[in-house]
């Protein structure tokens, strides 16, 4: 059956070669082989099913699969036949129906070899572009041949394509998107996902690094056609100035999106106040060194930050410091401090292991023993709304009394206790209620109130404050996983029934670190790693690079062999910095495909796995780059790379230092010897003493690469 797909079908099965290709409209029976013309008209519309069959009988498969059909025996081969007819929607990665009809039916094909089969047949059939249309930087990375793309932008809005390239197969590839993405939108083109390559099976019997060489030529194709979509709106006069009151934000920026506790999914943003975020997050309780579950959403949540801000966003960040807590005065009398002295060193201590992670400070800080004031004016407010009831110097929610009291964690009333974090008073109600004032005790930290001295519980804290700063409702309030109940959950009691507006709009929570044995890091089970200690053995940034491996609402094991792996990528990442200029933040190509897959992951409820990946792509660039002579071009992508690092806080130190280390000018110097008298014996042809010499400096902790320019040097580790 494979043979007669590739071997048998005559020409009419695949599409005639021409420079500008448009599908016609068919109506013919399956068993009918469609024709193809350069002539039809740019307004043919048809079905989406049509196109469909059609793009799957171009390829042959629906007649390749008539004479089996007859002889079909088996469920497995009916099934299989099935599928062939089923090819990829329109709406998977982003298809036109054209795109989709040809894609789903090289995927529907049984093995890879008739895949093959099929790529070569259309390689035979593409007409070659004329060598004036040829341009030198269309080597594409990853790929063995040169491949040609032409495109047009046509007077009615369309696209048309010529291409080619000096290898077969990578020629059958370039035939099958140049025929089906001719006459589509720009829009259509650019709205293509180049993960349809992979997915679509096209590329499944070939090498990777020609699989990767197929994915940047369709990468290299939108490029040209947002050029030509730019240079067609620069003619018109549509790339003027902005008009006033004009949105700012690009047509390419896509949409955010952020996953809601509440709704459990994720959700179109949309601010209270436009172009204004108020944003909360629960801050640590201060009475230890911050362990690596703390640093989690530390980074996270300092990551949103930036990216609001680059979408343009006024952003107010607000995250608490909890100063006074029963465990603060349990540790002060251990230590022999007093709660505030212990508060204030651990303070500095958090705040000295945020900077290291290249944390930015948020806008406000508040110290829960500086807001006394709001926090008992929010609770004689809900005494006064019978919200609240006072017995023994305490004061206590009636959690029975918020209706809607669970919402957020989806957790009854029956058999949880609200109020678990704290002791159980015979003057409570109801098991459940929690409280928010505390009765002064002997020897502790207390304040004067209406219902004597005393200090606040845990959650009427952050109410307080967030209202004290942001107002009634937030746009985004954050923390940690273990914060949703019982802590969110009240917040959001306590202020709506106080305010008698909603708390928040949108819920985020990051996920915890758990260590060995699969158990949530926690300074109560005694199984932390702190900060300080990952500290000893890696830089900051690469913990920073580490956090942002792994998608933030899932849970992320603690690993030596994940920290060394985000070493070496980050350092991967600087090495493709090194000769270019200084840092820059500002993004020098607003087309650069990997610019557009960046944004597209971080807005996809900040996505820092892809995102990564984005930035691995260009920097795989730009050490091609750095082999030629590309100075102008290496420059940009360089400034890119930066300006996309630093929305993630990562890449804005000199890539020399980091990759060289905090090496001595002696430690230097001796590098630079072996360096050189290796390059002697290798001019020498004495393979032997240049393998021990590079076996030398393997052995003092050197990784050196060797490239077009000489060879290059750095550490192999950034601590």
């Amino acid at each position: 059956m494979g043979s007669s797909l590739a071997g048998e079908m005559p020409p009419e099965a695949f599409l005639r070669p021409s420079p500008v290709h448009r599908i016609a409209s068919h109506s013919a029976a399956p068993s009918r082989m469609p024709r193809f013309s350069a002539r039809q008209s740019a307004s043919s519309k048809f079905s989406a099913d049509a196109m469909a069959v059609a793009g799957a009988m171009a390829l042959g498969v629906t007649g390749g699969f008539q004479a089996s059909r007859r002889s079909c025996r088996t469920r497995e081969l009916r099934a299989r036949i099935a599928r062939a007819m089923s090819p990829m929607s329109p709406g998977d990665y982003g298809l036109p129906p054209k795109l989709a009809g040809m894609a789903g039916a090289l995927s529907a094909l049984p093995n890879d070899r008739m895949r093959y089969q099929q790529l070569m047949a259309l390689a035979g059939k593409l007409k070659p572009m004329a060598d004036d249309l040829k341009v030198p930087e269309n080597k594409v990375p990853g790929c063995l041949s040169v491949v040609h793309v032409h495109a047009s932008l046509e007077e009615d809005g369309t696209v048309t394509f010529q291409g080619d390239s000096d290898a077969l197969i990578s020629k059958g590839l370039v035939a099958l998107l140049v025929l089906c993405l001719s006459g589509c939108t720009p829009e259509e083109i650019a709205g293509v996902q180049p993960e349809f390559i992979k997915a679509s099976g096209i590329s499944a019997s070939l090498t990777p690094g020609r699989n990767n060489g197929f994915f940047n030529m369709f990468k290299l194709m939108n490029k040209k056609v947002a050029r030509l979509k730019a240079a067609k709106a620069a003619e018109s006069g549509e790339s003027g100035a902005m008009k006033a009151g004009e949105d700012t934000e690009t047509e390419e920026t896509p949409e955010l999106q952020i996953y809601n506790t509440l709704s459990r999914s994720k959700e179109a943003f949309k601010t209270l106040e436009p172009g204004k975020v108020k944003m909360y997050v629960c801050g640590v309780t201060v009475y230890d060194l911050c362990h690596l579950g703390h640093a989690r959403v530390m980074v996270f949540f300092d990551i949103v930050a930036r990216f609001l801000r680059h979408l343009g966003y006024d952003v107010t960040f607000v995250r608490n410091v909890t100063d006074i807590d029963d465990k603060i005065i349990k540790r002060s009398q251990e230590t022999g401090e007093t709660a505030e002295e212990l508060a204030r060193r651990m303070e500095e201590e958090m705040a000295r292991d945020a900077k290291s992670l290249g944390c930015t400070s948020p806008d406000f800080e508040p110290r829960v023993s500086e807001s006394i004031e709001e926090i008992t004016s929010m609770v004689e407010t809900l005494v006064k709304k019978d919200f609240a009831y006072a017995g023994k110097g305490d004061v206590y929610f009636r959690v029975r009394r918020f209706e809607t009291y669970g919402r957020l964690s989806r957790c009854s009333l029956d058999g949880n206790e609200a109020g678990a974090r704290v002791e159980v008073a015979d003057v409570k109600e109801a098991p459940e209620d929690f409280v928010l004032w505390k009765s002064a005790k002997p020897s502790e930290p207390s304040w004067e109130s209406p219902w004597g001295p005393g200090r606040p519980g845990w959650h009427i804290e952050c109410s307080a404050m967030a209202k004290r700063y942001l107002g009634d409702t937030l746009d985004i309030h954050g923390g940690g996983p273990d914060l949703v109940f019982p802590h969110h959950e009240n917040e959001i009691a306590q202020s709506e029934a106080a305010n008698d507006q909603p708390y928040v709009k949108t819920w985020m929570h990051c996920a915890a670190v758990r260590s060995t044995g699969n158990e949530k890091m926690s300074k109560s089970l005694g199984n932390f790693v702190t900060i300080r200690d990952v500290l000893k053995q890696y830089d900051g940034e690469v913990v920073r690079f580490y956090l942002l491996s792994s998608q933030y609402r899932r849970p992320m094991m603690y690993s030596e062999e994940a920290l060394e792996e985000a070493q070496e990528r980050l350092l991967k990442l600087y090495s493709s910095l090194r000769g270019a200029a200084g840092a820059q933040t500002e993004s020098p190509d607003p087309e650069c495909e990997q610019q557009h897959r960046f944004l597209a992951a971080m807005a996809n409820d900040f996505d820092t796995v892809n995102a990564i990946a984005a930035l691995t792509d260009l920097s795989r660039e730009l050490l091609q780059l750095q082999q030629g002579d590309h100075g102008a071009e290496f420059q940009t992508k360089a400034r890119q790379l930066r300006a996309m690092g630093a929305v993630l806080g990562i890449l804005q130190r000199d890539p020399e230092e980091v990759c060289k280390g905090p090496v001595d000018s002696d430690f230097e110097a001796k590098v630079e010897d072996l360096i050189q008298a290796r390059a002697d014996a290798r001019k020498a042809k004495d393979f032997t003493k240049a393998d021990a010499i590079r076996d030398e400096l393997t052995g003092m902790g050197v990784v050196i690469e060797d490239g077009a320019k000489g060879t290059s040097w750095r550490v192999a580790s950034l601590a």
